[in-house]
């Protein structure tokens, strides 16, 4: 197989929506989330791991690509169902609401699974992943050199999850527990992210330290593993350069279709892709607390991350990728 391309970011940062919206415009298969920890036990144990480029993985390497392949899991990587959320044991079935709950799933899942499963027909693979971002040197060494990351805003990502998030869903105590044991990851970071990792966390605050953990190393390393970052901000405001320019990180030919890129994503919770008029203040800054805005300000400043500040929606300049 050749080149894996790659388009990696943390969740809720328009990942999927620049994954559908580039394989549709190029035809190509989407594959989807292959290190989700559900899907197998290669992908739980690799999961938001920092991985040495020098080490090959050769069980992680396989791994992907029997899944890119489309060898292995694709009611999930292709369909983007979970089997253990729609054929769950018996008895979470006993549990109050969980029939409502199943109801939704299936009938989101049948009625994304015509348009995905022409999608899946497709030859070439286009991988999208929200766990890897502190693999990215290690993918262009042995996957594939083509590498997009897309960064948004911890204020909208951190805002959205908390929303969006409940019970197991957008917990970030799984993942912090990964980096707290993660001793690449400190090794590389001069334990930057110790003290923080180690105090008692409010979900919000553990969903910011999650964010600056996957971007603020992986936007440190880009110039080096020659990743294209492209800011959320930026691909909304200047749609025309950055699809052209994130087309030729992929050396993919066609840029998508503006029909294409108003569509809302597959995981969208809303009835499309936010959008602000110009100079009006994004959604997530209205309906975040000024005292969370604060606190995930002082997590910013704590780690030396100034990529971006909690009064501004958009990345500052000089800034990596702009």
């Amino acid at each position: 197989m050749p080149g894996l391309r790659l388009i990696a970011g943390s969740g809720r940062s328009g990942t999927t929506w620049v994954l559908d919206a580039l394989a549709t415009a190029n035809k190509l298969r989407p594959v989807f989330e292959p290190l989700h920890p559900a899907v197998s036990n290669t992908a739980r144990h690799y999961a938001y791991r920092a991985l040495d480029p020098d080490n090959e993985h050769a069980k992680l390497q396989h791994f992907l690509r029997q899944v890119c392949a489309g060898r292995c899991c694709r009611m999930w990587t292709h369909y983007r169902g979970r089997p253990d959320l729609l054929l769950p044991p018996p008895r979470r079935l006993l549990r109050p609401g969980s029939l409502r709950i199943m109801y939704h799933r299936w009938r989101k899942f049948l009625d994304d699974r015509p348009e995905l499963a022409a999608a899946a027909r497709h030859t070439e693979p286009l991988v999208k992943c929200i766990r890897a971002n502190l693999m990215l040197g290690w993918w262009q060494r042995w996957l594939g050199d083509r590498v997009v990351l897309v960064v948004r805003h911890p204020g909208a990502v951190v805002e959205s999850q908390v929303r969006l998030g409940s019970g197991t869903i957008w917990d970030p105590e799984p993942v912090l527990d990964r980096y707290r044991r993660d001793e690449v990851l400190h090794e590389w970071t001069g334990n930057r992210y110790r003290s923080l990792l180690n105090r008692p966390l409010s979900r919000l605050e553990g969903l910011a330290i999650n964010w600056v953990i996957e971007n603020q190393m992986a936007l440190e390393n880009v110039a080096s593993q020659s990743v294209t970052v492209v800011f959320y901000e930026i691909l909304k405001a200047s749609a025309a350069r950055e699809w052209q320019r994130v087309c030729q990180a992929l050396e993919l030919p066609a840029v998508p279709e503006d029909s294409v890129l108003s569509r809302p994503s597959q995981q969208s919770s809303e009835a499309g892709v936010e959008t602000a008029a110009a100079g009006a203040e994004p959604g997530w800054m209205r309906r975040l607390a000024p005292e969370h805005a604060r606190r995930i300000q002082q997590i910013l400043d704590e780690v030396g991350c100034g990529t971006y500040a909690m009064d501004d929606p958009m990345p500052r300049s000089g800034v990596a990728g702009r």
